[in-house]
């Protein structure tokens, strides 16, 4: 009987032991709101240019809803494997995000230690830790995917497929990074290929960041392009109509950088896409602005097929009234040049927000936006473009909880 009482408390040791080297964490965001959007465009047999406002129960206007596990296992001598499967949905509909995919937002595994963390599958790329860092899209979230060139700038966090990332350890407040997705077409490396670059410092109050990301043309198989990088499909560029495989269709640079002093954190970030097969599919329109939306003008839009170069500055400040309320505002601007004409787009966004935060885990937002166009097609801010009309305004009111 001892000897049985001592084998059980032994057991029971061992298994205390496994539990206390492995780390698993389920866990999730909701966030969900209402939206009135005064410009959509809504046209009719009577009026093909008209508009209409619009009232909606959206998901995720500041951050997309998700559900997740992670963990990590301590294998000794200062290494660790880790793990992360994250899934997205939408609260108001329940429908999964990132095209159906269980775990289209994070599928990875990977090890760490003193030489750094290398990662193997699918996940965001490092341009998206200099845009949360640094711009607008930490306090707006998607309100402002319209004006960062329809998030071909990856600031709203774009993924790549089939990919290996490595970062350093943090040397004194400084990480690199470097990454790689394989576009896994048999005779062509290029085919299908992303590759991204990345490093951020901070010290105290200040911070500053900068990544790059290049994608390759894949080969379409189903309708699906075969690219390792899944944003580059946004583009227009990027389809294979435009180009071949294992061309570069789209180049994209940020740097950001950010201070605080006080209650006050001031940010800004500038970023620059490039879309090297951009082709011209419409006629002339030197007034594009005035005729945008209507038959052969639709190119003149943010992300457009003949948007060949865009550059995007985004400034903004938060001021914590309290531990528990935060004023936020921001100012972009985003300059673009099109292929076959003359013309330069512009687009100019204010957006100003508030946030309230009941604990650490559940938070009351309310933001408004407007976005205006010269010379080109406006993109809309959400739930549409407001056509004919070169401005819109958004206005929100959202819940997020964190579990």
């Amino acid at each position: 009987m001892k000897k049985s009482l001592i084998v059980l408390s032994m057991l029971g040791s061992c298994s205390y032991a496994a539990q206390a080297q492995t780390n698993v964490t389920v866990y999730g965001l909701l966030d969900s709101g209402v939206t009135y959007v005064n410009k959509i465009a809504a046209p009719t047999a009577a009026n093909a240019r008209g508009t209409g406002s619009r009232f909606s129960v959206d998901s995720g206007d500041l951050q997309q809803s998700r559900f997740g596990f992670k963990g990590t296992e301590d294998l000794g001598g200062g290494m660790k494997a880790l793990f992360n499967l994250e899934g997205g949905f939408a609260v108001d509909t329940g429908a999964s995000g990132q095209g159906g995919l269980t775990f289209g937002r994070t599928s990875i595994v990977g090890l760490s230690g003193n030489f750094g963390t290398v990662q193997l599958g699918r996940r965001k790329d490092f341009i998206d830790e200099v845009a949360t860092y640094y711009s607008s899209v930490y306090d707006f979230g998607v309100f402002i995917n319209g004006v960062h060139d329809n998030n071909l700038d990856r600031v709203g966090g774009n993924r790549a497929n089939n990919q290996i990332r490595y970062d350093t350890p943090l040397m004194k407040g400084l990480v690199l990074n470097a990454t790689y997705g394989f576009g896994e077409t048999a005779g062509s490396t290029s085919t299908g290929q992303s590759i991204g670059l990345g490093a951020n410092y901070s010290n105290g109050p200040f911070g500053i960041g900068i990544g790059y990301w290049q994608s390759k043309l894949g080969t379409m198989t189903g309708g699906v392009n075969t690219s390792s990088d899944q944003g580059a499909t946004l583009g227009a560029g990027c389809t294979p109509s435009y180009g071949h495989p294992g061309d570069t269709c789209i180049k994209t640079w940020m740097l950001g950088s950010s201070y605080k002093t006080g209650p006050w954190r001031f940010f800004g970030a500038w970023s620059k896409v490039l879309q090297p097969l951009a082709t011209y599919g419409g006629s002339d329109a030197p007034l594009a602005s005035k005729f945008a939306g209507a038959a052969g003008l639709a190119p003149f839009t943010a992300g457009g097929s003949n948007n060949n170069s865009t550059n995007v500055f985004d400034l903004g400040v938060n001021y914590a009234v309290s531990d528990t309320l935060r004023l936020v505002a921001s100012v972009l601007q985003s300059r673009y040049s099109f292929v076959g004409t003359g013309t330069k787009g512009r687009l100019n966004q204010v957006n100003l927000g508030i946030d309230y935060a009941f604990s650490k885990r559940t938070d009351l937002y309310s933001y408004v936006a407007n976005l205006r166009a010269s010379d080109m097609y406006n993109p809309g801010i959400t739930g549409g473009a407001p056509g004919a009309d070169n401005a819109q305004t958004a206005f929100t009111v959202g819940l997020r909880h964190k579990f």
